[in-house]
């Protein structure tokens, strides 16, 4: 089955810039008082290494590139390559008071992003299914999303909608105030005939009741906190009802029970968990 939405397989350099700034900014870096009074006026050019603490995915290379752009940086790992504990991701050669007032923002990052992709091929492995999508959602944090998502992606994972204008998910408390849904469908697609619809439902007889009067073919159809005697009747009614239609299962899905998902008629698997359950990969700034 086709993505349902753009995937974000690269960071644009622009995008990449202007969020740099903010968090330089947000640092103080142009006020490292530390650094200022351990140089005392002495800088120094310097060699550091960009170290791997345990085994990851990494990912960061633009945010390398950026923070360092005017000076000699040589990277050992591509952008999505295992890196395991002891081995050396890049070297940066810099000021010492450029290397220790950006250390920080950049270790951030990075094992933040690479602890996204680890997590997120981690689940890949473990389901070992090709034709079964892992994704992400909306829960990401603040500022971040867009690296956030861009991980996912690294790590093997496919991109969910970015943001609320991406496309239309009817979920419970939408349906709860929506009058008409088939009318709100309607519109929607003359409004917007390329953005996607997707509808949420916790049960087999909500989908057929919302299938029974549809005249506007919905993309897609997210089965919410089934047991998989429920994700399995309700796949059947969407493979003869809404053949182009991708089914996506969410809820409780995790490492000890994604297997359980593994055959059936599915084509994703939405996992909040990759973004807002990911721990930061140890990865360390180490002077020679």
């Amino acid at each position: 089955m086709k993505e349902l939405y753009y995937q974000h397989t690269q960071l644009q350099p622009e995008y990449v810039s202007k969020k740099i700034k903010i968090f330089l900014n947000e640092d103080k870096t142009g006020q490292d008082l530390t650094t200022q009074y351990s140089l005392l006026g002495k800088n120094k050019i310097v060699k550091a290494n960009i170290l791997c603490e345990e085994s990851i995915i990494f990912v960061g290379k633009a945010i390398i590139s950026n923070l360092f752009n005017n000076d000699k940086v040589t990277f050992f790992k591509k952008e999505g390559a295992t890196c395991k504990n002891g081995e050396i991701i890049a070297t940066i050669e810099a000021q010492a008071e450029i290397l220790l007032s950006k250390e920080r923002v950049l270790l951030n990052l990075l094992q933040r992003l690479s602890g996204i992709a680890t997590l997120t091929n981690k689940y890949i492995q473990t389901l070992n299914k090709a034709s079964i999508k892992i994704l992400d959602t909306r829960k990401t944090t603040p500022g971040i999303r867009l690296f956030e998502k861009y991980a996912v992606n690294i790590g093997g994972g496919h991109n969910h909608r970015l943001d609320l204008e991406d496309g239309v998910m009817f979920k419970d408390n939408h349906l709860i105030i929506t009058r008409n849904l088939h009318e709100s469908i309607k519109l929607f697609k003359a409004d917007y005939p390329e953005k996607k619809i997707q509808i949420e439902v916790d049960a087999p007889n909500q989908l057929r009741g919302i299938l029974k009067d549809l005249e506007t073919p919905i993309d897609a159809v997210l089965l919410d906190n089934m047991s998989s005697d429920e994700v399995i009747e309700c796949s059947t009614i969407l493979r003869n009802s809404l053949t182009n239609c991708f089914i996506e299962v969410s809820g409780g899905i995790t490492l000890d029970n994604i297997l359980n998902y593994r055959n059936l008629d599915i084509d994703g698997i939405s996992i909040g968990a990759i973004t807002h359950q990911a721990v930061s990969k140890n990865i360390k700034l180490e002077f020679q």
